[in-house]
Order: structure tokens, then C-alpha cells, then sequence
């Protein structure tokens, strides 16, 4: 006889996408991937590849970004590489590198709170002849660095209290010889706009939405432009279109968007190639992908700045072939799984559970029952799991001993699948993103666990982005989506 069915019917969104491919033939290719170990072997790395020897050299604070935002304009006037050090000792892969570039002349950008003083006699014992450049503040500081240019026909301001924006634009900021000034939201500091009312500039961008700088800053700039959207990515985006035409695309630069050093790094060796800094996190974002894509046919070499736990190899692949998979949010990835176990076991309230539809098994208490008309055959129960899994799992389930098949039409075991886990109220523990595949493990409670008593315990499942979709390819541990017999004898 039929066994009482817990659970509910739900019925939720599909989880896929519009298909995304490319129409152009790409001529791109992976030229390299400039990494180390830690911020500083990354920065070793990036130097190396774009410097044989460098009279000059700026130092910044690779422990943090605020006086470090301002360096790259100075850098690329002196035709010098940054070097990124702790801020109590000089790094030595720092040290290492003024010696292999003779170096004669560092300037530090920011204060001692950015790079100490004992970095600095480092520096001079070495014979190399040191400047600091800095301000009493984070906001000073982009003074002394604009100062420090000289003549000037152009700036840039951006927020002061975030590094995305400023690294987006400094390759061109810094090709342009324009200074990046450093702002809060609502106003320009008193000196930065004596500065701007002493120069004789022609053009101003704020980079960035009027949530980071106000309209208010904008009015006390001449011949502004407004480079930014709803997040670090859309902003890329609009630097990346806006600037489109002074580009060369032999080399295009890809850092990670999340952290600043490896961007920092790369940004002066992308000025001096005058490339785009193209930033990223664990996907392309789709406003950056639609740059990238009005420009991919006159890519050439992609280089990424950073490991693979920073920009992942999917999405360098992505980026050289053309071809990009969408990205998925944490919640999306939670209510899929959730779709998807609630598609496994309402398939169980489709049956007819009528005696006269029905074929008894051997095993006492055991019956399978007749499926209703929009599942009772292969293509449509495909239909139905493959909404939210893969074609692989699709398939594995219809053969397993869960049904039987009488005249081609398919009969349901008639069970109870059990007490579910809370996909929607759980928590992420790890995620990993390898291409078209997403490793995942929720950490959740189950529907009939005392929270006070008991403690979550792990689900972790596969996902795969297949035929223009994310769907759920495999629980690989805490689910019972196996536990039938598999026999391959179904369809």
C-alpha cells in the first residue's frame, strides 16, 4: 500500500541562462600568468617580466592600499616599476629586485604609518638615494604624488576609502600622466582644491557612482566626465568602454578585483603597453564581459596577474576563448539545491496510488504505482528532472529501481523519502569554481532537528552549468539521491 508522503509543492524558477556563445573566431591566446606565493612573489613576478634594469623604482605599502592607490601615474613617468614591501621591513623580494635593476632612486609613496622609516635606511644602506612622497593623510598623499608629475592636463579622483576604482583606471591614468586624487564621498579636501584651482588641467574623470563621490565633488571639477555604475565591475566596464580606442590590445591584463596587490602591480606594466586592466572575481561579471567582447577579436596575448585562487583558470579561459559561463550567487546556489530536492521527492506525490494501477513486488510491503500522465513515460520524466539536474543524474535516477517500466509506461515505487535538509536557511562552507563545475558544501540542519541539541551537518553536492544552465549534477555526501539501485535498463 501507498506510504504517507510528507513535504510540500513547489514550484520555483529555472535556473538558466540565455546560452552564451561567440560569434567571433578567436585569436587570442594565454601568454602567461604572472604569480608567486604571496603578494610579494606576485610582484617579483610581475616585475620581472616587464623589467630588465630601471634607474627609478616606487615602493608601496602591499599591507594596504590607501597611500599605494595614488603610485602608478608617478611610476609610469619614471618609467620605473612598484615594488611592494611590508611596512617594518623592506620585503625581500623587494630587496632582490633593486639590486637586479641597479636601481639609483626610489621614491616611497605614503608615510611611516604605510612604510616605515627603517624601510627606508634599508633602502639608503643599499646606496640608493631615497624620497618619500606622502601627505599627513591618505588624501595628502595623492597630493604629493599629483605635485610630484608636474604639469598636468588632466586628474582623476576617486574614493579614498576603496582601491577597485582607482586600480581600474590607473593604467590609463597613469598612461595619460594624469594624478589620481583621493577623495571622500561629499568633498574635495581644502588644499586638493587649491591644487586644481592652481592647474591649468582640460579634463576630469571621477571614477565611480554618486554612491562613493557626490555630485557635489563633481561641480568643483572642470570638463568632468563620470566613469561608473552599480559596482566595481560595472565601473570597470565603463573605463574599459570608454577608453576603448586609446588601448592596444596585444596584451590584456587580468587581476583580481577583490584585493588590491596583484592589480596595484600590474597596473604600470599595463600603462607602459598602454593595455587594458581587465578586473575580475570568481566569474566575469556580465558588464565586463560585454566589454570584452566588443573588443575580443583584436585581443592578442592575455596575461593574468595572479594565482588561480585569485583568478581562477575558468576564467581566463573564458576571457581567451570568447565564450563566458554566468556566474551564480550563493543564494541562487541554495535555492537550485533546494528546487532540485524538492523535485526529488514530489516526484513521489505523482503517482496514482491506485490498487487497480499498481505492480506488487516480491518484498513484503513494497508496491509501485502507476505515474500520472505528464510523468509516466522516459522523455517525460527526463523533462522533469532535468529541470534542475544535469542530463547525467536525469538519467541515473529514471534507472534506478525507484520505477519499472510495464508497456512503457513507468511505474513509482511507493515510499516516504524522509525528513529534508533546510537548503535555504543553511550556510556555505566551502565553494569551488573549476570551469563549468561547482563544488559546494552547505552546511544545514534537517527539518526535524532541535536546533538547541543538535548540530548542522554537511551536504555537499556538484553543480554543472550544462545547455545554458546551472543544474545539480550530484550530492556527493549527507543525501539520500543514491540510495536506490542503479541498473541502466530503462530507456
Amino acid at each position: 500500500m501507498k506510504k504517507k508522503l510528507s513535504g510540500i509543492i513547489f514550484t520555483a524558477a529555472i535556473f538558466c541562462g540565455m546560452f552564451l556563445t561567440s560569434n567571433v573566431v578567436s585569436a587570442a591566446t594565454l601568454q602567461d600568468r604572472l604569480c608567486g606565493n604571496n603578494r610579494y612573489e606576485t610582484n617579483s613576478k610581475i616585475v620581472d617580466s616587464g623589467w630588465t634594469s630601471s634607474e627609478y623604482v616606487v615602493i608601496a605599502s602591499g599591507e594596504g592600499f590607501a597611500d599605494a592607490l595614488c603610485a602608478a601615474p608617478l611610476a609610469e613617468k619614471n618609467k620605473a616599476p612598484i615594488l611592494l614591501t611590508g611596512r617594518d621591513a623592506l620585503s625581500s623580494e623587494a630587496k632582490e629586485q633593486l639590486t637586479r635593476l641597479k636601481v639609483k632612486r626610489v621614491f616611497i609613496v605614503g608615510g611611516t604609518a604605510s612604510v616605515s622609516d627603517n624601510v627606508k635606511s634599508e633602502i639608503t644602506n643599499m646606496n640608493i638615494e631615497t624620497t618619500r612622497i606622502y601627505g599627513q593623510n591618505r588624501f595628502e598623499t595623492s597630493l604629493a604624488v599629483a605635485k610630484a608629475l608636474g604639469n598636468i592636463n588632466g586628474v582623476v579622483v576617486t574614493n579614498g576609502f576603496g582601491f577597485a576604482d582607482a586600480l581600474s583606471i590607473a593604467p590609463i591614468a597613469a598612461k595619460k600622466g594624469m594624478p589620481i586624487l583621493l577623495t571622500d564621498k561629499d568633498d574635495l579636501s581644502t588644499p586638493i582644491k587649491e591644487f586644481l584651482h592652481n592647474s591649468s588641467y582640460n579634463e576630469s574623470y571621477i571614477v565611480g557612482g554618486t554612491g562613493v563621490i557626490s555630485d557635489k565633488v563633481s561641480s568643483q571639477l572642470n570638463n568632468v566626465t563620470r566613469l561608473g555604475g552599480n559596482s566595481r565591475y560595472d565601473t570597470n566596464s565603463a573605463i574599459l568602454n570608454h577608453f576603448a580606442n586609446d588601448f592596444s590590445y596585444d596584451k590584456v591584463y587580468i587581476a583580481s578585483g577583490e584585493n588590491y596587490p596583484d592589480a596595484l602591480s600590474g597596473s604600470v606594466l599595463a600603462a607602459s603597453s598602454s593595455s587594458p586592466l581587465i578586473l575580475v572575481g570568481s566569474y566575469v561579471d556580465p558588464s565586463v564581459e560585454s566589454s570584452i567582447k566588443a573588443q575580443h577579436e583584436k585581443y592578442n596575448n592575455v596575461v593574468a596577474l595572479g594565482g588561480t585562487g585569485v583568478v581562477t583558470d575558468s576564467v581566463i579561459n573564458s576571457i581567451v576563448s570568447g565564450v563566458f559561463i554566468p556566474g551564480i550567487s550563493d543564494d541562487e546556489i541554495k535555492n537550485l539545491i533546494y528546487n532540485a530536492d524538492q523535485a526529488y521527492i514530489q516526484i513521489h506525490s505523482l503517482g496514482s496510488y491506485d490498487e487497480n494501477d499498481s505492480i506488487p513486488t516480491e518484498r513484503e510491503g513494497e508496491t509501485y504505482y502507476k505515474l500520472k500522465d505528464n510523468v509516466n513515460t522516459y522523455d517525460k520524466l527526463f523533462n522533469y528532472y532535468n529541470k534542475y539536474f544535469s542530463e547525467k543524474k536525469s538519467n541515473y535516477f529514471i534507472n534506478t529501481d525507484l520505477f519499472i517500466k510495464s508497456n512503457n509506461i513507468f511505474y513509482i515505487l511507493g515510499c516516504n523519502p524522509g525528513t529534508r535538509p533546510l537548503f535555504l536557511q543553511s550556510k556555505i562552507e566551502n565553494k569551488t569554481v573549476d570551469n563549468n563545475k561547482i563544488n559546494v558544501t552547505l552546511n544545514c540542519y534537517h527539518e526535524d532537528d532541535n536546533t538547541e541539541e543538535e548540530s548542522p551537518s554537511d551536504c555537499t553536492f556538484t553543480l554543472i552549468y550544462e545547455n545554458g544552465c546551472w543544474l545539480v549534477d550530484d550530492a556527493t555526501s549527507g543525501m539520500d539521491w543514491n540510495d536506490f539501485k542503479y541498473r541502466d535498463n530503462q530507456n
